[in-house]
């Protein structure tokens, strides 16, 4: 019985997040550069110490998500410091934080004609400095070069990581690196395409699909529950007989 009520609860919880992860998907879904969330479960998570054998092997939860790294679609917009990575790697900005790292290329200019992100985060050069674009003909090569006037002013800085399992989305379609031994190195295979973006990567028939399983299984495990509840109810009333 108490076995019961460990899985019904459980998985009533899993199921509760699961669905929190699948609308803030859906809510991202025309975020420039938005990488989705997916659930990481965990089937038994409970202290050796503290319960016996046969409730850990009833447990499950999510304790954390991962992000899902394919490509958004690369869309047309013609602005000149709009920037779309076609392949792999990051642009890199600076922020408060330090460091973070995005596939949002929609850009433009502060006042001091340092380009910006969209939330006036500085875009880093390749030298690892911000990018000073002071001039009206702008053009931005397929390797990132920024000539403008003719001149070359800097080129974006693009960078890769081996394992992206360290990054985590920090919000504005930014990512941070949580691992001190996973280095950002210089990005191959990648081209940059002028007067573009790459929009969100949700599949937004796909979320609603999986949010109405996720539904389902929650009201399910709230059935569960309350026969299991119903159950201990009756056993306790005997029990007082």
């Amino acid at each position: 019985m108490i076995n019961g009520v460990f899985s019904t609860f459980s998985g009533r919880a899993a199921a509760e997040r699961r669905l929190e992860i699948l609308a803030n998907n859906l809510a991202n879904a025309l975020t420039p550069g938005f990488k989705a969330s997916r659930p990481v479960y965990n089937g038994s998570t409970v202290d050796d110490s503290i319960w016996p054998d046969e409730l850990q092997q009833t447990y499950v939860n999510i304790p954390d998500t991962y992000v899902h790294f394919s490509d958004g679609p690369i869309i047309s917009t013609g602005g000149t410091l709009d920037a779309a990575i076609n392949g792999n790697g990051f642009f890199v900005v600076s922020t408060p934080n330090g460091d973070m790292y995005t596939r949002d290329g929609q850009f433009t200019l502060n006042s001091d004609k340092k380009l910006v992100t969209m939330d006036g985060y500085p875009v880093m050069g390749q030298n690892g400095g911000e990018i000073t674009v002071d001039g009206k003909d702008i053009k931005i090569g397929g390797d990132g070069s920024i000539f403008v006037d003719g001149a070359l002013a800097d080129r974006l800085k693009v960078v890769d990581f081996e394992d992206k399992s360290s990054l985590r989305n920090v919000g504005s379609s930014l990512f941070a690196n949580g691992s001190t031994t996973n280095s950002a190195t210089a990005a191959d295979n990648y081209s940059i395409k002028q007067g573009y973006y790459e929009a969100s990567n949700v599949n937004v028939m796909k979320e609603m699909v999986d949010m109405i399983s996720s539904v389902r299984a929650y009201e399910a495990y709230t059935k569960a529950d309350q026969a299991v509840d119903d159950s201990l109810g009756q056993l306790i009333n005997m029990a007082k007989v």
